[in-house]
This record gives C-alpha cells, sequence and structure tokens, in this order.
C-alpha cells in the first residue's frame, strides 16, 4: 500500500504545477485572499479540485475555501486588487433533467452555506449555455468571472463547467478559466457548508490526486 501511495503522490506532482501569489488582507472583513493560477493549459484543476484545494489550505492560522462574494465591497475588492479575471469562485447550482428532457436550473449556492443575496452576473447570465450538449458537454453549474474583452467589468460574474471548457468550430476542446481564488477566515462554527452534488467518479479521482501532489509539491518548496 505503500508502494502504491508514493507512485500516486509522484504521479500527482508531476501532472499538477501551480504558481501562488501572496495572499491579500482585506482590511473590511479580515479576511485573506490569495490567487492560484494554472501554470498553462495541460495542468489545471476542475472546479472540484479547486474547492478541495483551497479547503486544504490556511493562511496566518485561518481556514480556505473558494472565494465567496456576498457583497459588492467584497466582490469589487476581489476582482480590483486580486485582478481576478477568468478565476473559479465558490458558488454552484443545481440542475435536474426533467422526464421531458429540459433542465432545471434550481438555486445557486455560497460552497460556505452563507445566505446567496448578492449577485453580480454578466448581462445574460446566468444562462447555463447549451447544458447537455456536444458544445458544453456538463451543465454550466459553476461560477467563475469573466473576461474584460467579453463584456466583464462593473457587472462581472459568468456560469461554466465543471472544468470550464467548451468545444469550439473545429471541434477542440478549450477552456476558458485560468484558475481560482482562496478566501481565507476563521471558522463559521453556526453555519454548516453547502453540500455540492458530484457529477462523476472519474474526476474526483483525478482532483483529489492533483491536490495532494500540489500540496506536496508545496511542501517540497518549502522546505528546499
Amino acid at each position: 500500500m505503500r508502494k502504491i501511495n508514493r507512485f500516486l503522490t509522484v504521479l500527482a506532482v508531476s501532472a499538477a504545477s501551480f504558481s501562488t501569489q501572496a495572499a491579500i488582507l482585506n482590511s473590511s472583513n479580515g479576511h485573506y485572499y490569495d490567487l492560484v493560477t494554472f501554470a498553462d493549459i495541460g495542468e489545471r484543476l476542475d472546479w472540484f479540485g479547486a474547492k478541495s484545494f483551497a479547503e486544504n489550505s490556511s493562511f496566518n492560522g485561518k481556514l480556505g475555501h473558494l472565494a465567496t462574494l456576498t457583497s459588492a465591497a467584497e466582490d469589487d475588492f476581489v476582482w480590483n486588487r486580486l485582478g481576478a479575471e477568468g478565476y473559479f469562485l465558490g458558488a454552484f447550482d443545481t440542475s435536474t433533467l426533467g422526464g421531458n428532457g429540459t433542465w432545471s436550473h434550481n438555486s445557486w449556492q455560497w460552497v460556505t452555506g452563507e445566505t446567496f443575496s448578492y449577485s453580480n452576473w454578466l448581462a445574460g447570465e446566468p444562462n447555463h449555455w447549451q447544458d447537455g450538449s456536444e458544445l458544453t458537454p456538463n451543465n454550466e453549474d459553476y461560477l467563475v468571472y469573466g473576461w474584460q474583452d467579453r463584456g466583464a467589468g462593473v457587472l462581472r460574474w459568468n456560469d461554466t463547467n465543471v472544468d470550464s471548457s467548451y468545444i469550439d468550430d473545429q471541434g477542440n476542446k478549450k477552456y476558458t478559466a485560468r484558475g481560482f481564488v482562496i478566501e481565507y477566515e476563521a471558522v463559521v462554527s453556526n453555519v454548516p457548508p453547502a453540500t455540492v452534488p458530484v457529477p462523476g467518479a472519474f474526476w474526483l479521482f483525478s482532483s483529489v490526486l492533483a491536490v495532494f501532489g500540489l500540496h506536496k509539491k508545496k511542501e517540497l518548496f518549502a522546505n528546499s
């Protein structure tokens, strides 16, 4: 068993390479925020992998989670101070397929269980574009910051699928997210975290490997 674990660790470390910037304090709420950027298109995490990575991270004694932007002030801080254009955030939707073949999109939630009362969607979003089609193989049930060249500015949220991918006109799979935002804060014991529906098993295995490897890699660099 030890040999298998060692092999999986080496595999994960070799498959994942990320850069992070120093966490930045938001003095208005006492939380820290950090960007984790995918090194290149071949080495990335999906939204669930990003969520796991964030929740296994800590900074200055505060635990991490994907950033939950519950006010305009917090949203502006992350967008303007961190330059978080194109990064995964900590919200998800729960979609169900009805008997008539149409999707029902139920309600957006924060991973922390906080009330989803503030939103800042781009015009026409969330649109669940082509959910379940060949163009969008899995549903757009996850929150990501939009891109300025596609209209993001004062309004900036977009819905995306689990790995932020789409199929272009030539049939090639393309990705839009370039990383994710971690928010560090003290644990709020009276707010249970939200339960996120799991779309499949294989991606979860891959994400866990990548997250485990990333933390091992950070430890190696920290001790070198």
